[in-house]
């Protein structure tokens, strides 16, 4: 990385190296870490060996420069570019793994969407009003307990113009929820969708 400034893409860091990378982004007089930059292959076989801290403690920081709203919303979507099936289970965790962190860099004064009630969101909407009519959503059926889940995860993979099926939801969801709790979620929709 050397002197440069941070560019989207995957860096190995620790979380104070981060810190220090990010004052400098915001134009503090601090030296820069030295912490590598890697490629998307490089990255993905390092999350894929269990993004373990390496021998200086650092792991997996995927930077995306967000300079407007659109890029914030779209922030998922811009994810794919460099972890393609980031949808997929963590089949990569294991004992010691650390969670790949993803840093927005936001340009000053770019803020996502007012927080609103969740029923005020057009596309929620329209799934809990497809899931009120017939219990199912997307296809599937969904336990009532798990509809905030499936929900914005049938969204983020119809975004991703991937399939809607129990397997991908469930997969889906691994990725962001312990793996207990991960379990009870795909145990319940596989129950409800024989």
């Amino acid at each position: 990385m050397s002197g440069d400034p941070l560019e989207d893409g995957w860096y190995l860091m620790t979380a104070s190296e981060l810190e220090r990378e990010l004052a400098r982004w915001r134009g503090d007089d601090v030296p820069p870490t030295g912490a590598p930059r890697l490629s998307v292959e490089s990255a993905l076989e390092f999350r894929n060996a269990g993004n373990r801290p390496d021998a200086d403690g650092r792991t997996l920081r995927l930077v995306l420069h967000v300079p407007n709203a659109v890029s914030l919303e779209n922030l998922g979507e811009r994810r794919l570019a460099f972890e393609p099936d980031y949808h997929d289970p963590p089949s990569w965790r294991r004992a010691g793994s650390a969670p790949v962190n993803v840093v927005p860099l936001r340009r000053a004064g770019v803020t996502g969407a007012r927080r609103r009630a969740w029923w005020e969101d057009e596309d929620l909407a329209a799934l809990e009003q497809e899931w009120s009519n017939s219990g199912r959503v997307a296809g599937l059926n969904v336990p009532a307990e798990y509809r905030s889940f499936v929900y914005k995860t049938v969204l983020a993979l119809q975004g991703a113009g991937r399939p809607v099926t129990v397997d991908s939801v469930a997969d889906s969801i691994a990725r962001w929820v312990p793996e207990a709790e991960a379990g009870e979620i795909r145990a319940a929709l596989r129950a409800a969708n024989p």
